[in-house]
Formats: C-alpha cells, structure tokens, sequence
C-alpha cells in the first residue's frame, strides 16, 4: 500500500520542515554555550552554572545537550551537504 501522491508531499514538507526546526533549535543551543563559554574564558564568571543555580546535575545535563547539538549538526552536514550548491 502506498500513501496518495498529496498525501506523500506534505509529509515530506513536514519532515523537511522539522529536520530545518531540529537544526535551527541546535545552532541556537551551541551559540549560547558558546557565548556563556566566551563569558567565562574572559571574565572567570560561569554564567552557566549560576543560571542552574549551581545545580551538577542540570549542569551536566546541558552539557550533554550541547553534545547532541553538536553531532546532530555533523550528522546533518555531512549527509544533507547544505553547502553543495555553493561554488
């Protein structure tokens, strides 16, 4: 059995659309890592820790986060190659 024609277009645009979400929401979690680490290499205050209210567990928690958001956007460019139509 397969899906109706229309019916197979909108749950590609759907996936495609969650897949852009996914790596959108990843980019935006390594940015705040980033910018907290910048903080903390210049100033010596861990913004981090002091938004989890020095909290070990959240803390590792999100720095766990950061390390699925940073093989999820490896995953997504080496197999979807954004960048091939630039040249």
């Amino acid at each position: 059995m397969s899906m109706p024609r229309g019916t197979q277009e909108r749950a590609h645009a759907a996936h495609t659309a969650r897949m852009k979400l996914t790596t959108l929401l990843c980019c935006a979690i390594l940015i705040a890592f980033g910018l907290c680490a910048c903080i903390w290499a210049l100033t010596g205050f861990d913004l981090l820790a002091a938004a989890l209210f020095h909290n070990a567990a959240a803390y590792r928690a999100l720095l766990s986060l950061a390390g699925v958001a940073a093989l999820w956007l490896l995953f997504w460019l080496i197999f979807f190659r954004p960048t091939r139509n630039i040249r």
